[in-house]
């Protein structure tokens, strides 16, 4: 009997605007990368239980002991492998495990039998590396991925898929995605230092946190109305308040700093090493790849990916 096989590829991410804010119940803009791309195969085997193999292999057996728990108890031992390869670029703030860990998810759902609705494959999806790898994440990663296109995201608890509204992609004015060629360093550390003193009610964070959600909200009125020049303002306050919650130096700065001199408002994409930044035109936007290309970045102009085929 010949062995079947199951693949699914699952895009990367960009938050526009809101990000961080989704880990502390706050409102989110972003959309699914088309761009680049992370894929998991399940090959069935005739023995062997289930294996993870690759780089990527804590983070796929993690999401099979999601699954397995999903499993009745006197279900047989199903025995496959699990392999992930991603051309998303690494560490760089664009969600390549989240994308490896929703696209292994779906891999065994199909292969198992088993169903989960969009916002049910969401929240195993953040489970997979909060609970099961003890990671600091929100959702917003996990919702673009799944649900696909550009998404306005309340992240208020409870959460709720009534909360995630599909916006036009046609409303995004000229973007550029912007990243570090060379693999970063895991943003975990800063991260949790912030979230450790938003849980102690630092009354400066929960400022801070609070006023990148409402730029959020603010920035849906901006694309619905085609208010270029109002959306550019906010993603440049959304820099400037993350800047100043995370104690960002000039490096770290520098490839946003490079937009704004080049004319452009610009934030980032996630945890830093990928920008996104809005241009006037296509003429600016050329000058804007140019840039880049001249501070040893490579850049995109970016396409957005539908919802997950499921």
């Amino acid at each position: 009997m010949a062995m079947r096989s199951f693949q699914h590829t699952v895009p990367a991410r960009v938050g526009l605007l809101g990000n961080p804010s989704d880990l502390y119940g706050g409102t989110v803009i972003g959309f699914a990368l088309a761009d680049f791309s992370a894929t998991v195969k399940l090959v069935e085997a005739d023995s062997g239980g289930v294996q993870s193999m690759g780089p990527a292999a804590e983070l796929l057996g993690a999401a099979w002991r999601r699954i397995e728990r999903r499993l009745p108890a006197d279900a047989p031992t199903p025995h496959f492998a699990l392999t992930a390869e991603t051309g998303i670029p690494r560490q760089v703030g664009l969600s390549g495990s989240s994308a490896i860990a929703v696209a292994a998810l779906c891999a065994m759902e199909e292969c198992l039998g088993l169903h989960s609705t969009p916002f049910e494959l969401v929240e195993e999806a953040l489970a997979v590396e909060t609970e099961e790898l003890g990671l600091l994440a929100g959702p917003q990663d996990r919702v673009i991925q799944v649900y696909g296109g550009l998404l306005c995201m309340d992240f208020s608890n409870p959460r709720s898929d009534e909360r995630y509204q599909q916006l036009d992609p046609g409303l995004l004015p000229p973007l550029l995605v912007a990243w570090n060629p060379n693999p970063g360093e895991a943003s975990g550390t800063a991260h949790q230092l912030v979230y450790e003193a938003w849980q102690a009610g630092d009354v400066e964070t929960r400022a801070g946190m609070s006023a990148i959600g409402d730029l959020a909200r603010d920035g849906y009125g901006a694309l619905i109305q085609r208010d270029a020049e109002r959306l550019g303002q906010l993603i440049d306050r959304n820099f400037d308040h993350r800047r100043e919650l995370f104690n960002l130096d000039s490096a770290a700065s520098a490839p946003v700093e490079l937009a704004r001199q080049e004319g452009a408002a610009a934030k980032f994409c996630g945890s830093g090493g990928a920008v996104v930044a809005l241009a006037r035109d296509q003429a600016h936007l050329a000058r804007l790849g140019q840039a880049y290309e001249a501070f040893g970045w490579h850049s995109v102009r970016p396409c957005v990916a539908p919802a997950l085929a499921r």
